[in-house]
């Protein structure tokens, strides 16, 4: 019975044995894949390539390398989105700048417009002011003055 039971204990060791050998090769295996999907960039690089790395530590620079990508990614997502809205801004104050030109054009033209039609007004006022003084010889006519004469004394024209 004693030798049976050395001989499970040495079964059981040798057992363990094999199990753990398994696992360090399973577990080397898996981590030389991850060494080779690591990005390979300067800031990334494992220090250790041997064996004598061990497996937290390697696991430990394939998380860190890939939160580096990740705030990477995410720095440059934010810098896109920053100059957007740049252009953004910029479009709007270009859009802003050709309403208000827009506007004042407008306002130019009206002005024109209206300058004209003052002067046109004024001619025609002195026009029918000089055809109305020559149809009535004996009213006052004052050479140069464009206005109407034809007031009564009330304020009432004739």
């Amino acid at each position: 019975a004693e030798r049976l039971e050395v001989k499970k204990r040495q079964q059981e060791i040798q057992r363990r044995e094999v199990f753990l050998e398994d696992q360090y090769y399973k577990t080397n295996e898996l981590l030389n894949r991850l060494d080779l999907s690591l990005p390979k960039s300067d800031s990334c690089q494992i220090a250790n390539h041997g064996p004598e790395s061990t497996a937290w530590t390697r696991s430990h620079t394939y998380k860190q390398t890939l939160r580096e990508d990740e705030n990477r990614r995410l720095e440059e997502m934010k810098q896109e989105q920053r100059r957007k809205a740049e252009l953004m801004e910029f479009k709007q104050k270009q859009e802003e700048e050709a309403r208000i030109r827009a506007h004042q054009n407008e306002q130019r033209s009206y002005l024109q417009s209206l300058f004209i039609f003052c002067c046109i007004l004024r001619v025609n006022n002195a026009f029918l002011d000089r055809l109305q003084n020559k149809m009535q010889p004996n009213s006052i006519y004052q050479p140069g003055y464009s206005g109407s004469l034809d007031y009564l004394s009330n304020g009432a024209r004739v």
